[in-house]
């Protein structure tokens, strides 16, 4: 869904998703760490403006790019977003270069931050393609919670049907997440 919502944290902004976006998410892209999406990595700019294009236009969805110091980085959503109960984050791609820096806990707070405070879910999930254990360890390291593996759960980029690592944070949880998450940030500032 169109959206205007931008926050920041340190040198970390998520802003809406645009279309335009999509040459650059393309370049930062690869195969490799494509590969936990539902579709295949498009071969085009054009191509990549049009799964942009799906994202923002969905009903249930908060699509935005990542940028560090002002800079794209990235992509990330809230999706699956039933406001008062539940929403996901995910549909998540990294420039590699800012793999294991502050933009990932950083996101992860500013999502986390909008899901529990602006649209007063009691649940935010997060899952990963199970062969992506990267991914699976990242998710960890935030504070949420593993729940399990949905076997045989969604198409992958490969053709494959993927299983797919479900986690989560629920409200009573928050805080001692979002601690975590300070503090991570802190100690990656020092």
């Amino acid at each position: 869904m169109q959206h205007t919502i931008r926050r920041t944290c340190g040198a970390v902004t998520v802003r809406p998703l645009e279309r335009a976006d999509g040459a650059a998410l393309r370049a930062l892209s690869d195969e490799a760490m494509w590969r936990g999406n539902a579709e295949p990595l498009p071969t085009s700019d054009e191509g990549m403006a049009d799964v942009l294009g799906a994202l923002i236009a969905a009903p249930d969805v908060l699509a935005f790019a990542v940028e560090k110091d002002g800079r794209f980085v990235g992509r990330t959503t809230l999706y699956g977003i039933v406001p008062q109960l539940r929403a996901e984050i995910g549909s998540t791609i990294y420039a590699r270069q800012v793999w294991a820096t502050d933009v990932n806990p950083a996101c992860k707070l500013l999502l986390l931050e909008h899901a529990f405070g602006e649209l007063g879910v009691g649940r935010v999930a997060l899952r990963c393609d199970h062969r992506n254990t990267r991914s699976h360890r990242a998710i960890a390291r935030l504070g949420a919670t593993f729940e399990g593996t949905l076997r045989r759960f969604r198409p992958a980029a490969d053709g494959t049907v993927a299983d797919v690592d479900y986690f989560s944070v629920i409200a009573e949880e928050w805080p001692a997440v979002r601690e975590g998450l300070e503090a991570r940030l802190a100690a990656l500032a020092a």
